[in-house]
């Protein structure tokens, strides 16, 4: 019986998506889907994508024109923009403990925003933050090795400091 299970566990692992994300908010997968149907993307499978294409995704759609909205779409539809966050993630076992970035996982993307944040000496709480400013704040500390003053000006915005 527990080969069985077993075995059957294995199957469906495999047949899964390897990209899917976990470490988003259930309201921002649902904003992605409304994103993507109106930008004429409804095949798109939202249980696809990982945390980053969801989050850039629904960054893309918060106040974008029409031409713009679309170019980013694609650009993360097609993993480009923002691939360096999700190869460091596939290496984490653990959270880094420089960086805060957690590994793909329930929650993630709040974590490893609280994580940075705390790691910084903010005092934030990322759960009370809007998707749109967990996903700024997640672009802008884990996309480059190093943020320049512009980027910790724009987050300290984002928490309205």
């Amino acid at each position: 019986m527990n080969r069985i299970a077993l075995i059957t566990a294995a199957t469906l692992s495999l047949t899964a998506p390897a990209m899917a994300y976990t470490g988003v908010s259930p309201t921002m997968v649902s904003d992605v889907e409304s994103i993507l149907a109106e930008a004429g993307k409804s095949n798109v499978a939202v249980s696809s994508l990982s945390d980053e294409q969801v989050v850039e995704i629904y960054f893309a759609g918060q106040g974008e024109d029409g031409n713009e909205r679309n170019l980013k779409i694609e650009s993360a539809l097609e993993g480009e923009g923002y691939r360096t966050i999700t190869e460091r993630r596939a290496t984490l076992t653990d959270m880094d403990a420089e960086t805060g970035l957690m590994p793909a996982g329930e929650s993630s993307v709040v974590i490893s925003v609280q994580n940075w944040l705390d790691k910084r000496g903010y005092e934030a709480d990322a759960s009370t933050l809007t998707d749109a400013q967990v996903a700024e704040i997640y672009f802008l500390a884990f996309s480059g090795d190093d943020m320049d003053n512009d980027g910790v000006n724009k987050i300290e915005s984002i928490l309205a400091m």
